[in-house]
């Protein structure tokens, strides 16, 4: 389906160049410029989710059946780790959906995979292709700078071996080529086929652009979800529901079979140390950053300590192996009863913005004004953004999110427009807060009954006698 909010500017990246949000996601970009070259016969939204996210989807669970099977040396256990991690609620909601996380856990989980090859082997190739792997995944989202401890990590433990100059020039090269991604990202700033941008300003300034991929917009999230516990409930929320009345004492089980191969000093703990600690590298960030009910941000966490629990459970009993084949078999039945409960509740999902384009052909002609400003809420607009590069919603009139609307009615005269769905004459006390000339009136709007989208026009007048500023 068009899905809503950031996830429908994704999906719009499979037919219009626009620029999403910040920190840019040039890789994504990237990804978008080839399937409008490839012009695939399928419906672009459909096309960008199943590349950026199915496809990573599946990546990832194929790089967890790899690392628990290297970790256990069983087989059933590889397979129940890649159904549990792949029907878990949070896992197979995202890898369904057009956005960057299902990307950034396959970016992950194959670096960790690769990492743990060369903790078993010491050839140098597949740390140097972790570090290749590592360096594109920037380009997907900058929150993967949390795996530089871990990398830290192997390197002191293996300096003989890695602290070598053509070792280091090579990584060097290959953290520069991952960093010009960015340079993609200043050029489409700076193309005219680029149709949109929701925060900046094109072309930008060398200071707007950096801004943009630092996110400074968002700088109010910045250290917040240390502010209150509601952060670390609603991760521990997520790690405890991912399979209810599973997940979670898998994954201390999974920490209590480390501390035992650790405490006994066991040369086989090394492997699900890497592939937790990846996970708890990442939890860092997600206490830190305030974005508490974006869950989305839980993957990267949710994903290792999963996987790498469930190996270190199958590790642990590797000294028993008709109770491991015995427990491997039960997690994968439950992964496998798990997957078809979570299938069922994603074929049963409707589509969210059908019929949207043909609310619009109702509403829009019966505006007070011939251009109107079509006042929505987030959700609603970037869907309605997708139709609107496509030339498939009435014209002329401005679309807007609520809080963008302040421009364009300065921009105005007559001030006049649609508010869609109705918000109870909130946004006409806006315009008169802001605009204390102005006195807004609401206009009735002719829909058919039960529409998903009620609607309200307006139209905004000079006061004759202004009303005086707070």
């Amino acid at each position: 389906m068009l899905n809503a909010g950031d996830s429908a500017k994704f999906q719009t990246l499979g037919h219009t160049s626009i620029l999403v949000h910040g920190p840019g996601y040039p890789l994504i970009l990237m990804l978008g410029s080839a399937v409008r070259t490839l012009s695939l016969p399928w419906e672009p939204w459909w096309v960008m989710t199943f590349l950026m996210a199915s496809v990573p989807g599946a990546v990832a669970n194929t790089m967890t059946f790899l690392i628990v099977g290297r970790l256990t040396r069983s087989v059933v256990f590889g397979l129940a780790a890649a159904m549990l991690l792949g029907s878990a609620g949070l896992m197979a909601v995202q890898s369904t959906e057009a956005e960057v996380y299902p990307l950034a856990l396959a970016f992950i989980l194959s670096t960790g995979f690769l990492l743990l090859r060369f903790i078993e082997t010491k050839q140098q190739g597949y740390f140097i292709t972790a570090c290749g792997v590592y360096a594109l995944s920037f380009g997907n989202h900058l929150m993967m700078i949390m795996m530089v401890p871990v990398f830290l990590w192997v390197t002191a433990a293996h300096f003989r071996i890695l602290l070598r100059p053509k070792t280091i020039v090579t990584v060097l090269l290959l953290i520069m080529a991952g960093a010009s991604q960015y340079l993609y990202l200043a050029w489409v700033t700076h193309m005219p086929t680029t149709a949109y941008s929701e925060y900046l300003p094109l072309p930008p300034t060398t200071s707007d652009l950096l801004s943009y991929i630092a996110g400074t917009y968002f700088s109010d999230l910045y250290g917040s979800g240390l502010a209150s516990t509601q952060t670390t409930e609603v991760l521990l929320n997520t790690l405890s529901f991912a399979h209810p009345r599973l997940s979670a004492p898998i994954i201390i089980a999974g920490i209590l079979a480390f501390a035992s191969g650790w405490w006994r000093r066991d040369a086989g703990w090394t492997g699900p140390a890497l592939i937790l600690g990846i996970g708890l590298a990442f939890m860092p960030f997600i206490l830190w950053y305030g974005a508490y009910d974006i869950r989305a941000f839980h993957l990267p966490v949710l994903g290792p300590l999963l996987i790498g629990s469930i190996g270190a459970v199958g590790w642990f009993l590797a000294r028993w192996p008709k109770a491991r084949l015995s427990v491997g078999m039960i997690l994968l039945a439950f992964g496998v009863l798990r997957a078809g409960e979570m299938a069922g509740y994603l074929s049963a999902r409707e589509p969210v913005f059908d019929g949207l384009v043909e609310t619009l052909e109702v509403i829009v002609p019966q505006s007070p004004v011939d251009n109107p400003v079509v006042s929505m809420t987030y959700d609603m607009r970037m869907a309605t953004l997708y139709h609107e590069l496509l030339n498939e919603v009435p014209q002329p009139a401005s679309y807007r999110v609520t809080w963008r609307t302040a421009d364009e009615i300065a921009k105005r005269d007559p001030v006049g427009g649609l508010v869609v769905p109705t918000d109870g004459g909130q946004f006409l006390q806006w315009i008169e807060y802001r605009h204390p000339n102005l006195f807004c009136r609401t206009r009735p709007v002719e829909q058919q009954t039960g529409t998903r989208w009620p609607a309200y026009g307006f139209l905004c007048e000079e006061r004759a006698f202004p009303l005086a500023p707070d």
